[in-house]
């Protein structure tokens, strides 16, 4: 006859063990065609068959923060001109790869792999490398600023550091938070950029349907694609922004929602003083 002692440890063991066999057996699989990005990526967080992938640089991650769990391996100080290159462009040609085993080495080929950098431009690119050598599972998160699940590690504030920015202004009279993040390229031109405002809910404008009369994303899309059109420095988007005349950003084609001025706020912030 077991010591009474003994039968509650082994309940609990029993217990362990069957809870984990339950959720290996509840672990849904991950398709090619499954729609993964920072809107849902805390559903997919710490398994085993999944390879979490930041591209930024290191300070990055000290600047701006970082989601917890993902390694970074930085697509400017180890895969350019050393795995791949590019020759200054984004657009993929099979030409570009310098070292497939570099490649091979640092991304596991029997997990599906998950990647986010400031924007999707360094995501885009790998994704369509890693594509071209038969990987499966690679799937482009989005930008770090937006995501706003539960392992948000936050760094220490505003940066404008090398190629990235990022920088975020309170409306305190509507409690209404504005984030802008993106790239440059060499001649300080904007390459990339996102906006984003969370009300004080902390939901975002851009989420689906947010508003009955205005559609945030895509009046906000219509604004981020004129930018990159503009080909500007931050200083003349800020100039352009505040210009009253026939020419400024409020009178973008398609737009149909005055430019918020807390908009022009934080694009200040980012302004040399």
């Amino acid at each position: 006859m077991l010591n009474k002692w003994l039968i509650a440890p082994l309940i609990i063991v029993l217990f362990l063990v069957s809870g984990c066999e339950d959720s290996e057996v509840e672990m849904i699989e991950i398709l090619p065609e499954d729609l993964i990005s920072m809107e849902n990526i805390d559903e997919y967080m710490f398994r085993d068959d999944v390879q979490y992938v930041d591209l930024r640089n290191y300070e990055a991650s000290f600047r701006a923060g970082f989601i917890y769990s993902f390694e970074i391996i930085p697509f400017f100080d180890y895969l350019d001109y050393r795995a791949f290159n590019r020759g200054d462009t984004y657009e993929f040609n099979p030409d570009q790869i310098l070292r497939e085993h570099e490649l091979e080495r640092l991304f596991d080929r029997d997990k599906a792999i998950f990647l986010y950098d400031d924007g999707c431009i360094r995501s885009g690119y790998l994704k369509d490398v890693l594509d071209y050598m038969g990987y499966e599972r690679v799937f482009i998160l989005g930008g770090f600023y937006e995501y706003a699940g539960e392992y948000m590690i936050y760094g220490d504030g505003e940066f404008a550091i090398g190629d990235t920015f990022y920088s975020k202004y309170l409306d305190e009279d509507t409690d209404t938070l504005y984030y802008v993040f993106g790239e440059f390229d060499l001649g300080r031109k904007i390459i990339d950029i996102r906006f984003d405002i969370i009300d004080s809910s902390n939901v975002s404008y851009r989420s689906p349907n947010y508003s009955d009369s205005i559609d945030y994303n895509a009046q906000l899309t219509i604004i981020e694609d004129y930018i990159l059109f503009d080909m500007v420095t931050m200083n003349e988007l800020y100039d352009s922004l505040i210009y009253d005349g026939d020419l400024g950003y409020n009178n973008i084609s398609g737009l149909t929602w005055e430019i918020d001025e807390s908009i022009i706020e934080l694009i200040e912030t980012l302004i040399p003083s």
